[in-house]
């Protein structure tokens, strides 16, 4: 899952995915385009519905910020490992 926000020239980025040995992640990468700024952090969960906590106290406190959501179409690619 990715979720972008923006609020003039600044945006906030959210992604969720699982890694490799089944932990789930929430990485977040914020920035201001006009200032060249930018940073990131990850936080790992141990479950599916603590990382979608995350994400939705995130969510919060950006939409108190001012930020607005910014609507994209996302392709999700799957890869088979079996092989």
């Amino acid at each position: 899952m990715i979720i972008r926000w923006k609020k003039h020239q600044e945006y906030y980025i959210v992604r969720m995915y699982q890694d490799l040995i089944g932990d789930w992640v929430v990485s977040q990468s914020w920035g201001n385009n006009a200032e060249n700024t930018s940073a990131c952090n990850q936080t790992v969960s141990t479950s599916y519905q603590d990382a979608r906590l995350i994400v939705r106290e995130i969510r919060k406190q950006l939409k108190s910020q001012g930020f607005r959501h910014v609507a994209r179409q996302e392709t999700q690619l799957g890869f088979e490992f079996d092989h």
